[in-house]
């Protein structure tokens, strides 16, 4: 009976110990432990009123599959949680802070408290990413696009200084057609898009050799941008070049007035002499009259005898 007795705890501790080594892991790298449940997505990306918005909520540790749902707090009008990611257009701007709640297979919990800022979409723009210095040697210069909403083709325009040559444009980060040629200093560069690149994405990059140091600057730069229809979403123009200098017009010469006060006037292109006042004779003193000799008188020819 004691036999019995001592075999049955002996098989007792056998099944005890198999059943704990059930809860192990298997597989290859498996380690017995497991990490502790977290989320791993510190913060969120800003989202922009109008705008597609995605952003994934990632965790570790604990064991799969997660639940993450929203435990307090609003989401932005216009976004909302599906799955474990945050999606939607925000349709209001303005700070909004929540907190999510994540459960695994084991369901075990943890929170975590987060805060999206929705802001006003800035302008549609394609510009050059220029250096801070002056160019000295053969450089490649971004060009980014900020805001590209339903872009998905654009025109650059860019008119180089004098001496700047370029040796080559190609696609960057954003794939997709790109053609490019140089007229005189101005270059053109057409790009087309096979999706909407994601805000701040470098489009092209343009390769450019000065011959002496020089100083780029964007004041000659102009872009257009259109959605998949041909619609013109934003554009930049050139500005105009700047008017030629005016003439300078000889002043008029200045004539004396005629009040003597010592001022002068400006003398007239076309003068109409004065007219002629009538001429004013004035009458001389009258002379006096010769007196008129009298004749001398003959002797002898007086009457007396």
């Amino acid at each position: 009976m004691r036999q019995l007795t001592s075999a049955c705890v002996l098989l007792l501790g056998t099944l005890v110990l198999g059943a704990c080594g059930d809860t192990l892991p298997t597989g290859s790298g498996a380690t017995g432990l497991r990490d502790a449940l977290n989320f791993t997505t510190t913060s969120l990306p800003v989202a922009y009123a109008g705008e597609r918005y995605e952003a994934p909520v990632t965790v570790s540790g604990g064991a799969g599959p997660y639940t993450v749902r929203l435990a307090s707090g609003t989401l932005p009008p216009g976004v909302t949680l599906s799955g474990m990611r945050l999606t939607g257009a925000p349709t209001k701007t303005g700070a909004y802070t929540f907190t999510l709640e994540m459960a695994d297979a084991n369901l075990s919990s943890k929170v975590r408290e987060y805060t999206l800022n929705v802001n006003e979409l800035p302008p549609l723009a394609v510009k050059p990413q220029l250096p801070t210095g002056e160019l000295r040697g053969e450089t490649r210069i971004p060009l980014n696009i900020t805001a590209p909403r339903t872009v998905r083709a654009a025109r650059v325009t860019w008119e180089l200084p004098e001496g700047v040559t370029v040796t080559r444009v190609q696609p960057a980060d954003a794939a997709g057609v790109l053609f490019w040629k140089v007229t005189g200093r101005t270059l053109t560069v057409d790009l087309g898009f096979k999706s909407v690149p994601a805000n701040g994405t470098r489009v092209a990059l343009v390769g450019l050799r000065p011959e002496k140091v020089v100083k780029l600057d964007a004041t000659r730069f102009a872009f257009e941008a259109r959605d998949g229809a041909g619609k013109l979403l934003a554009e930049q123009k050139l500005p105009a070049p700047p008017a030629p200098a005016p003439r300078a017009t000889p002043a008029p010469a200045a004539v004396p007035t005629p009040t003597g006060t010592g001022t002068t006037a400006p003398a007239s292109s076309t003068t109409t002499p004065p007219a002629a006042s009538p001429a004013t004779t004035t009458p001389s003193p009258t002379a006096p009259a010769a007196p008129t000799p009298t004749p001398p008188t003959t002797p002898g020819s007086g009457g007396g005898q």
